[in-house]
């Protein structure tokens, strides 16, 4: 489990400015990390109206999200951070409205396989496969935990200070014929939801240990 110290935001760019299609009162800026992709992206926009409050000016918001080409795309409320969660297979994407020129996130390494709040919808818990990352309600980033033991990790609860995901497990063990009982089913861990610190049991400890005693 790490923490993070890196809380700046990322910067938006306007683009609405040279744009004679863009709906009247309406800005428009787009979100992008600074990465190269390994597959295609494209922008997906998602359109706020004053109505719903996104600018104290009036005008209305729209946001052009540079996400991974035809790949599902979830667009999540946030009312604890005034905030849009844009969440695509590549990266994740906070916005106030408010504030469109600047945003936080995750750009993934490997694919985003899930999001889920805590009890008081303060923190959000983002699933990348092998890691766990959480923010706060400052759009913040919290901490980053350790690879988890398996990938495709899914959120399955999260309620009384721990957070419960389910992990897909390897055919066989790396560079070996033998399998484990466990191995090609789903395992269940549990983190700390204040730090991301991994709950292990007593059987998951010996079975750790008996693991890294068989590959030495």
């Amino acid at each position: 489990m790490s923490t993070s110290n890196a809380n700046s935001f990322l910067g938006a760019v306007r683009v609405d400015e040279h744009n004679a299609d863009r709906p009247v009162g309406t800005e428009i800026w787009r979100y992008a990390f600074p990465l190269a992709w390994d597959e295609p992206v494209e922008d997906v926009p998602v359109r706020l109206s004053s109505a719903a409050g996104a600018e104290p000016n009036g005008s209305n918001w729209m946001g052009m999200f540079e996400c991974a080409r035809s790949r599902h795309v979830d667009v999540l409320p946030w009312p604890a951070a005034n905030a849009i969660v844009v969440a695509a297979a590549n990266a994740l994407y906070i916005v106030d409205p408010r504030t469109p020129q600047q945003f936080s996130g995750l750009a993934a390494l490997a694919a985003i396989t899930g999001v889920t709040f805590d009890e008081s919808a303060r923190h959000m818990f983002v699933a990348e496969s092998l890691r766990i990352h959480a923010f706060s309600s400052a759009r913040h980033l919290l901490w980053v935990s350790e690879p988890l033991d398996g990938y495709d990790a899914r959120f399955r609860a999260c309620g009384r200070r721990v957070l419960t995901v389910e992990l897909q497990q390897a055919e066989q063990a790396h560079g070996s014929e033998e399998r484990y009982p466990e191995e090609g089913c789903p395992s269940v861990v549990r983190l700390r939801i204040e730090d991301g610190t991994v709950l292990r049991s007593r059987f998951r400890q010996v079975r750790d240990y008996w693991r890294k005693s068989m590959a030495a």
